[in-house]
């Protein structure tokens, strides 16, 4: 019976380990003593304290021992025999938990080693997750001829009380296995290393049993069979892990790495990708200070061996440059569209409001816009964003319009004079026509010659105009006109009236009212009209000798149809090629970068925003419009959920076999091909951690796992 319980193992150990990382007495240094004899090893049992209804058959089979294995810092090791108890083979046995003894048919299931979770005597709490377990032993068999074979068997399982090895070995409290058979080797110490296999859940391990006995058949061997155990070691080997403050950052940035690795590492070698040494504490800081793309990497180092983590990109970028500028600071509203010149285009806007500016190309058209002083600002949505800023003065063209009465002036009748807003000079071609005063505009008709005339009035000042009009003087007026076209839609440019030979305007008028149309000039403002059918009238007034005139024509406005796109949702750059939809009314055609036949590909946009225009045009009056929207092109690389335990994937690129790290229990998994099919389905853990794309044409596949917690998916490149 153990008097103590070690909780650690008195090997000299280099790691920080936890109070369940070794079994206790694992050296065997430590025994319980009497006054007769050396009883049991701390923490061990033997038939001497064993239960059952033939426990009172169990004998002294167990000893300490100064025979110790080569190398051994200790003095001493265990001893287990077997003897012969009425005719039957009682195998030397020690174990952490207790000895049955139920039946005197060696084989009956009564017969076994139990955890009595319930008492600290009989049971190893344990709750760890070893790779391996290493142990040295010497193993004599009375019989040394072939198939004599000693055992050990160490088995972690949950909490279940009475735990039996090795009746409840195969079923569903198991948690991990290590057991080897192994024979006679001349006498000699022999160091042997047992793998453990998982098939439960390792969160869910509570305790372990470990059971060493002279021979692996029950009742086997034979009297006399003898087997030393010395310096029992659980072995972890550690396993590299670590996550990234980033993956994405500009020139001169940080990322931060945190090691997540697990299985007590002692040493740390980071390596960054960019010819940095090297560096070994746990979480570093690193800043990237050139562009480029560059894979970190984590070696974790223990006792018993080191291990390399599964590669991370980082992408170091330089910054964007918004920087922009116009050819002056100040403009006049008459100085045609400005076009600046920028490094790096993104987004243009303009506070305070009154600038009219294309968002994309920074375009200002200084005639729509308000005179007043603007902040411009381009913004860039690269990866590593910037934002520039100036400001742009208008002024204000001076005002150059003017009307006469009409544009068509009898010659019979009297001198004409124009309306003005402000003060200027008249001047007009060819020659023919006298002005009374070119600075009032007034025509001296009598003294001018019949035809017709084009008339510049000039404004002179800090934004100089001039605005143009054509006048007729005849004695036999003609109102007949016509447009180029009979419909029109609300963006086509504006109409001018077309006149014969000898026809001319006079005052210009339409009904019903909603046609934005000028009356000296008869041009058609088509933005600014209502849709609807107009009947446009010139109207010759009768003056002197000179009859009057009029003449109609039919125009019709078609308002642009109503086209809207709805919001797409952001996509993975990996994702298939899909229809792009939304877009209303329905029969349009979508248009921009990845889009081709309807379908946007991400792959050909690449990563970024990606305007997606919508183009629609009505069959009945041949008037389009458009719409827009953006789609999100991202890596995805990561989690779509970041509370999912991360399982590590490589080699990525592969030429065909993957291997999965960190896989906790049973996870589904999906291979998906560029085109979303699914090709290759199954389950993995954290034994059977491999999948096998061999078989596959090269390309791009999305591996989808399938966890309690949600799904992980995975970029996967086939070379």
């Amino acid at each position: 019976m153990r008097k103590v319980l070690l909780c650690l193992s008195l090997l000299p150990l280099t790691l920080q380990v936890s109070a369940q990382t070794q079994i206790g007495n694992s050296n065997l240094e430590a025994w319980e003593t009497s006054t007769s004899e050396i009883a049991e090893p701390v923490n061990w049992n033997s038939f001497k304290t064993a239960s059952g209804s033939w426990a009172s058959f169990g004998g002294q089979q167990m000893d300490r021992s100064t025979n110790v294995r080569p190398g051994s810092t200790g003095s001493y090791s265990a001893r287990i025999w077997s003897r012969s108890v009425l005719g039957v083979i009682a195998q030397g046995n020690m174990t952490l938990g207790r000895i049955e003894m139920g039946s005197t048919t060696a084989s009956s299931t009564s017969n076994y080693n139990y955890s009595s979770t319930g008492s600290g005597t009989y049971s190893e709490a344990f709750t760890d997750s070893p790779d391996s377990v290493i142990i040295w032993v010497k193993y004599k068999p009375t019989n040394t001829g072939a198939g004599h074979m000693a055992r050990i068997s160490t088995v972690i399982h949950n909490n279940t009380n009475n735990y039996q090895d090795p009746w409840h070995v195969a079923g569903a409290n198991t948690i991990a296995t290590a057991m080897v058979n192994f024979p006679y080797s001349g006498g000699n110490w022999q160091r042997i290393s047992i793998p453990f296999t998982y098939v439960g859940t390792p969160s869910n391990a509570a305790f372990v049993i470990t059971t060493i006995t002279t021979n692996n058949i029950p009742g086997g061997g034979s009297a006399g069979d003898t087997l030393h155990i010395d310096d029992m070691q659980l072995v972890y080997v550690p396993k590299a892990n670590f996550s990234s403050s980033s993956t994405n950052i500009c020139t001169g940035g940080s990322v931060t790495f945190t090691n997540t690795s697990t299985n007590y590492p002692t040493s740390y070698s980071w390596n960054f990708g960019d010819g940095s040494p090297n560096e070994t504490t746990a979480n570093p800081v690193h800043q990237y200070s050139t562009a480029g793309t560059y894979t970190a990497t984590l070696t974790v180092t223990n006792q018993w061996g080191s291990t390399t983590s599964v590669p991370v990109t980082i992408n170091v970028s330089n910054p964007d440059d918004a920087t922009f500028s116009y050819t002056q600071t100040t403009y006049c509203s008459n100085a045609g569209n400005q076009t600046p010149t920028v490094v790096d285009a993104g987004t243009f806007t303009a506070t305070p409001a009154g600038l009219s500016i294309n968002a994309t190309t920074g375009v200002i058209d200084l005639a729509a816009s308000t005179a007043g002083t603007y902040t411009v600002t381009n913004t860039t949505s690269g990866a590593c964003p910037d934002t520039k800023t100036t400001s742009i003065t208008i002024n204000a063209a001076a005002d150059a319009s003017f009307n006469y009465p009409s544009n068509t002036i009898c010659l019979s009748g009297a001198n004409q004079t124009p309306t003005t807003a402000e003060a200027g000079t008249f001047s007009s071609s060819p020659a023919g026509l006298v002005f009374v005063s070119t600075s009032t505009g007034e025509i001296n008709v009598s003294g001018s010659t019949a035809g017709t005339y084009t008339i510049t009035y000039d404004v002179a000042g800090a934004c100089p105009n001039s605005s143009q009009t054509n006048i007729t003087l005849t004695t036999t007026p003609d109102a007949t006109f016509t447009y180029a076209q009979g419909t029109y839609c609300t963006d086509a440019t504006d109409p001018s009236p077309v006149f014969g030979a000898g026809a001319s305007g006079g005052v210009f008028s339409a009904a019903p009212g909603g046609l934005a149309i000028n009356t000296n000039s008869g041009v058609i403002d088509l933005s600014a009209s209502t849709a609807g059918t107009y009947t446009v009238t010139n109207n010759i007034a009768a003056v002197g000798s000179c009859p009057a005139d009029v003449e109609t024509f039919t125009v019709v406005v078609n308002a642009l149809p109503n086209v809207a796109l709805g919001t797409f949702q952001d996509v993975c750059v990996y994702n298939p090629a899909f229809a792009l939809s939304g877009g209303t009314p329905a029969g349009g055609t979508y248009s921009g970068t990845g889009v081709s036949g309807g379908n946007f590909d991400p792959a050909a946009a690449g990563l970024g925003s990606e305007t997606i225009t919508y183009s629609y045009t009505d069959a009945t009056t041949t008037c389009s419009n458009t719409a827009t929207n953006t789609i999100l092109v991202e890596a995805c690389l990561g989690l779509e959920n970041n509370e999912i335990a991360t399982v590590s994937v490589y080699p990525n690129p592969t030429d065909g076999k993957l291997t999965l790290s960190n896989v906790i229990g049973n996870n589904g998994f999906k291979v998906l091909s560029a085109s979303g099919q699914v090709v290759l389905n199954g389950l993995v853990s954290n034994t059977a951690n491999t999948i096998d794309l061999s078989a596959f044409e090269n390309g791009i596949y999305v591996l989808q796992l399938t966890q309690e917690q949600g799904v992980q998916t995975i970029r996967i490149v086939k070379k």
